[in-house]
């Protein structure tokens, strides 16, 4: 089920290209896994968990945002509203609770320590950001026709023990994680339409630093006819120019990191600059790794997969529907996403609302297609 959108990474060797993804199976599908970095701190007692909660709902309602009051966020013209991440942190309480009791024990403390209002946040953005891709989900599956039937996700269910066995821990309701099983099988089929007939041809680049990002991503969207000449100049030489690839083809850190990377969900076109691990780590968003990445084509005609490349049919579902999450991404674009500055911001490289604005990526339109 949906707990936290696909992240990637883009690593480089002296060999060339490794792509490396995690899917939210790969985090924990039940319970909001935190960032690196972000750790549940213990307080005291349980009365002022709900005063935690109270403080932070009070704050996220009185904060500045998009033009619709009440706003948490604004996918196209669907609005989510703050009422609702609030009704949906309000059960997500309970498990937080058990969480930092948890830390406490292993810290050899006392239980009872109010929720961090860090974690409150976190989860927050958390719960934003899973009503954004159920909004995208839906939208793309409506253009698609396809079609989840109530039987589907019961026996996805069966196999997790059932709808209740499957929400305790994850910071859900049945009735919701029925939805977000729903939502998974859907991006699943997403995935699995386009993944033996996509292909991808881009220039990618390292740089160290976000300025350095920036400024080449500038350049290659304004020219984007000298973009081999721009991303060959590259320092260090950390990146390739015209690189073929397919979600099949195992990059480096197999195939279910290759299909989650952003390289399969960014529209021809475009140019994206996208974070590493420290940024997405909460260090320093403005110090590297930082990624440039320009798309030249975007094609769904490949022929039939060959030798060394996975069809569709030998992709497990976790992979499919973290593939899948990417095949979002040129919606997202298209409709827009638009997150109240007291959540955070939207990230649509990451298909992800993140604390920092400076740690968000950028995709931007280049001024005319590259030959």
């Amino acid at each position: 089920m949906i707990t936290r959108p696909v992240t990637q990474e883009i690593d480089f060797d002296h060999e060339g290209l490794v792509i490396t993804g995690s899917t939210p199976s790969e985090r924990g599908r039940a319970r909001g896994p935190r960032r690196t970095g972000e750790k549940v701190t213990a307080v005291r007692r349980l009365p002022a968990v709900l005063v935690s909660v109270v403080a932070l709902l009070v704050l996220a309602g009185c904060g500045s945002g998009p033009d619709q009051a009440g706003a948490a966020a604004i996918v196209g013209d669907q609005v989510i509203t703050i009422d609702e991440i609030q009704g949906r942190l309000r059960t997500a309480v309970p498990d937080l609770r058990m969480a930092v009791d948890q830390q406490s024990a292993s810290q050899g403390t006392a239980p009872g320590a109010p929720i961090p209002p860090a974690l409150l946040a976190q989860e927050s953005r958390r719960l934003v950001t899973v009503r954004v891709l159920h909004t995208l989900i839906a939208e793309q599956s409506r253009r698609d026709g396809v079609v989840v039937s109530p039987a589907q996700v019961d026996a996805a269910l069966a196999r997790a023990g059932g709808a209740e066995a499957a929400a305790r821990g994850s910071g859900f309701d049945p009735a919701t994680i029925r939805e977000l099983v729903g939502d998974q099988i859907a991006a699943a089929e997403i995935g699995r339409r386009v993944f033996d007939r996509l292909t991808v041809t881009v220039d990618y680049a390292g740089t160290g630093d976000r300025a350095a990002a920036e400024a080449l991503a500038a350049r290659v969207a304004a020219d984007p006819a000298r973009a081999a000449e721009l991303f060959a100049a590259q320092a260090g030489g950390a990146g390739a120019a015209g690189l073929s690839l397919r979600p099949g083809a195992d990059q480096g850190g197999g195939v279910r990191s290759t299909a989650s990377s952003v390289l399969f969900g960014l529209p021809a076109g475009t140019v994206a600059l996208t974070p590493g691990g420290g940024a997405q780590a909460g260090g320093d968003p403005a110090q590297g790794p930082w990624t440039v990445v320009h798309v030249r084509e975007r094609r769904l005609d490949a022929p039939p997969p060959g030798p060394g490349v996975v069809p569709a049919a030998a992709v497990d579902e976790d992979t499919m529907f973290g593939f899948g999450l990417r095949q979002l991404q040129p919606l997202a674009l298209e409709l827009g996403v638009t997150v109240s500055p007291r959540y955070g911001t939207w990230d649509p490289t990451q298909l992800d609302v993140v604390e920092d604005p400076a740690a968000a990526g950028t995709i931007t339109p280049v001024r005319t297609s590259a030959p």
